[in-house]
């Protein structure tokens, strides 16, 4: 039987005028929230007009509508793999970056296909790497960072108890060099909880050259941040991590690489 609940989605409006659909009005409200900051840094990345991005875990497409708005003629490859949140990502991307390629996988070490644990009440925190000790210590802490901790108690405790399954598909870094015929990509966003490690070790050897910038969200467990942080100075690239002030405390940091 299909436990699946019925997707109802909601509008959110930007600043700028924009109205997007999301899953979750609340859910996309922070994840804007946090786009808004630049806490990718676009402005320091020196993307040129017409540069190519990717983003991995695009979830309703937020981050890649921002870019769109700020780099002219940028190329946009955005993938979501979770039915409910693509569904959003496509049709705002085709209101608002009709160039846009959106595509419906999860991106990892090897294609294939996997298991997607999706939160239709959390639908940002989707994930290949359930951990529920990690989530909501991090809802926690963001709750309390932002002053909303007494409003967000019960969905700490309640939010990761409705789950459902989706079996989704799997590409690489390396088959969407390919099928696109990237011959450069100006910055690869990554976004997927906990699986960020699977997606960088799904770059050929030879398509290291061809990024140069990086900005990947990592959850510091099990040593994580270390890892990523290792792994990309191996390839070269100058590398920061950070953590905004919303996740204090957290396990969640942002890493930059840039190449030199």
């Amino acid at each position: 039987m299909d436990n699946r609940t019925a997707v109802s989605t909601s509008d959110l409006a930007l600043p700028d005028g924009r109205v997007v659909t999301c899953v979750n009005t609340r859910n996309a409200e922070l994840v804007w929230q946090e786009v808004r900051t630049d806490c990718y840094r676009l402005d320091l990345l020196n993307i040129p007009a017409g540069g190519t991005i990717i983003d991995v875990g695009a979830h309703i497409g937020l981050f890649s509508l921002f870019a769109a708005q700020r780099i002219p003629g940028v190329r946009l490859i955005a993938c979501e793999p979770a039915p409910p949140s693509f569904a959003c990502l496509a049709g705002n991307l085709t209101a608002f970056a009709p160039n846009a390629i959106a595509l419906n996988t999860a991106v990892a070490e090897q294609p294939g296909s996997a298991e997607l644990t999706y939160y239709p009440d959390a639908e940002a925190m989707t994930t290949l790497e359930a951990d529920d000790e990690d989530d909501r210590s991090n809802v926690a802490a963001v709750a309390s960072n932002l002053g909303i901790a007494d409003s967000v108690q019960d969905y700490v405790q309640t939010f990761s108890r409705r789950t459902e399954q989706y079996t989704v598909p799997v590409t690489t870094i390396g088959h969407i060099i390919a099928d696109h015929d990237l011959s450069k990509v100006d910055l690869l966003k990554i976004d997927v909880e906990r699986a960020e490690l699977a997606v960088l070790r799904g770059i050929a050897d030879s398509d290291w050259p061809r990024i140069h910038n990086i900005a990947v969200e990592v959850h510091d467990v099990h040593g994580r941040l270390t890892e990523v942080v290792a792994l990309l100075e191996q390839q070269g690239y100058r590398v920061e991590a950070l953590q905004e002030d919303m996740y204090r405390g957290s396990s969640v940091h942002i890493v930059l690489a840039s190449r030199t």
